[in-house]
């Protein structure tokens, strides 16, 4: 080889590899992480039960206050036992919020014989010693702890008995 073909050999070499160069600029890969984290479930537990008292067998309304208090719709009416919200402990993970759901309304009834019901309704509720409720979104603290009270009204007209029966409450994370 010459020196003047020797040189043209290295210049196509040259731009060879500068093409084979452009060719390998135009696709790039990076890489990236995906990450998840997995919370704490939310849970509630019923702790105390609402309690209406003794009451009188009249065509009257009671209603257990967020305050442990009960009002009646008839003034002077009798109001003895045990008068009690409901409470209930939600955990969680720390500082989230929630939406609670309380039912619009719900049976309690004697236990044997002929069946009688009443109705409660009106369920509030209502922050308890530990976590925020508003309306009904609650906080849960900062170890993942909440607190909820539950109030209702009874619609008395039966007869006397021991009326109980069941309702849910349920949270969701928000």
């Amino acid at each position: 080889m010459t020196g003047k073909t020797s040189q043209l050999a290295l210049a196509i070499a040259g731009l060879l590899m500068m093409a084979g160069s452009a060719m390998a600029q135009s696709t790039a890969t990076a890489t990236s992480t995906a990450n998840a984290t997995v919370v704490a479930p939310i849970a509630i537990t019923a702790v105390n039960s609402l309690e209406f008292g003794k009451l009188i067998p009249s065509n009257y309304t009671a209603t257990i206050g967020l305050d442990n208090t009960r009002s009646d719709s008839v003034a002077n009416n009798y109001a003895k036992g045990t008068l009690q919200t409901a409470t209930f402990t939600v955990t969680g993970e720390p500082s989230f919020t929630y939406v609670i759901a309380l039912p619009v309304s719900a049976l309690i009834a004697t236990p044997s014989g002929t069946v009688k019901t009443m109705t409660v309704d009106a369920f509030t509720v209502g922050a308890g010693a530990k976590g925020t409720v508003l309306s009904s979104i609650g906080t849960l603290d900062g170890s993942g702890n909440g607190d909820l009270n539950v109030g209702a009204k009874v619609n008395t007209s039966q007869a006397p008995g021991a009326y109980t029966g069941t309702y849910p409450v349920t949270v969701t994370y928000n």
